[in-house]
């Protein structure tokens, strides 16, 4: 007969600890993934970045639905963009990102008359539709 002794259990700050290395250790995965696929350039504007560099040359991954709205981190939620595109458009409402990222997106810009246009529609992930 066993027996089963508390002490025997992990803590739970040892299985909290556990966990967020999971967390981590995907994120990295997804940030990986997302990088090959993206080409490290931003997927509104196609400015070179890099998500490892500081100032304007730096890349952000995007979530399109946000972390706040239970956005998951998973390849089809999340895009680089540069930080232009990231800081002054889509963090101030001016952009708005539309679709999977690992299939196709389309950004929409509201313009100073308050109107949403359609500024950038990919066929597939980074082939751009041209008019």
């Amino acid at each position: 007969m066993k027996t089963f002794f508390k002490w025997d259990e992990p803590s739970r700050v040892e299985v909290r600890i556990a966990r967020d290395a999971e967390v981590a250790a995907h994120w990295r995965r997804v940030c990986r993934l997302v990088d090959q696929r993206d080409g490290r350039q931003c997927r509104c504007c196609g400015k070179r970045t890099d998500p490892d560099d500081v100032g304007l040359q730096r890349g952000h991954r995007h979530h399109i639905q946000y972390k706040s709205a239970c956005g998951p981190d998973e390849t089809w939620n999340v895009v680089t963009l540069c930080a232009v595109c990231h800081n002054e458009e889509e963090h101030r409402h001016r952009l708005r990102i539309e679709g999977n990222a690992d299939e196709a997106l389309t950004f929409w810009r509201k313009e100073a008359d308050g109107v949403w246009y359609v500024v950038r529609r990919e066929l597939t992930v980074r082939v751009v539709e041209h008019d």
